[in-house]
């Protein structure tokens, strides 16, 4: 069963995450007000289950860790950025070695004389 969450867990996770009530609402795909309805004394009973639990899922997806009484930052995103910083990494220095001793391409290249595309 999934944990209940409290409209000051909910306010918390923003605050840890840094995000902005319009930001969540974008990425939850609701509206401001549905954001500020929850954050309310009665806001889950408010809303739809599906909404809520669409809001704490992109909290959730964030790094926001729900727990008995509280909120914490789960801390498994750094070690996936980091993973993802050296894949990209290593694509970027396969990319620089094919692209080693061809001839680069210029604005005359790419344009005409009136500054135009070619």
């Amino acid at each position: 069963m999934i944990m209940k969450i409290t409209p000051d867990q909910m306010r918390a996770a923003r605050a840890l995450l840094h995000l902005e009530q319009a930001e969540l609402a974008g990425r939850a795909k609701v509206s401001i007000v549905t954001i500020r309805r929850l954050e309310t004394k009665q806001g889950g009973e408010r809303v739809t289950p599906a909404t809520l639990a669409r809001v704490r899922a992109v909290l959730e997806q964030a790094g926001a860790e729900f727990i008995p009484d509280g909120i914490r930052c789960r801390p498994a995103g750094r070690a996936d950025a980091r993973a993802r910083f050296d894949k990209l990494r290593a694509i970027s220095v396969r990319s620089a070695r094919r692209l080693r001793g061809r001839k680069l391409l210029t604005d005359a290249d790419l344009y005409d004389e009136n500054g135009l595309p070619a």
